[in-house]
């Protein structure tokens, strides 16, 4: 059994070309296909464990100070 690679496809994005080579190198990372999947990766990752502390907070069981 091999490495199963995540299915992609190509798109075509009109986007700014300073802001993606500026993420790329917050990134540190060696192309702009990378830097946007990576920042889409953890967008997505964010958003999923703040969704996860709201279900969290709403069942109170976030000690409160």
């Amino acid at each position: 059994m091999g490495v199963e690679r995540p299915h992609m496809v190509r798109k075509t994005l009109l986007i700014n070309p300073e802001k993606v080579e500026k993420l790329r190198k917050l990134l540190k990372v060696d192309s702009q296909s990378e830097a946007v999947r990576q920042a889409i990766d953890e967008t997505l990752a964010y958003s999923e464990a703040l969704a996860a502390a709201r279900r969290i907070q709403s069942r109170r069981q976030f000690a409160r100070p």
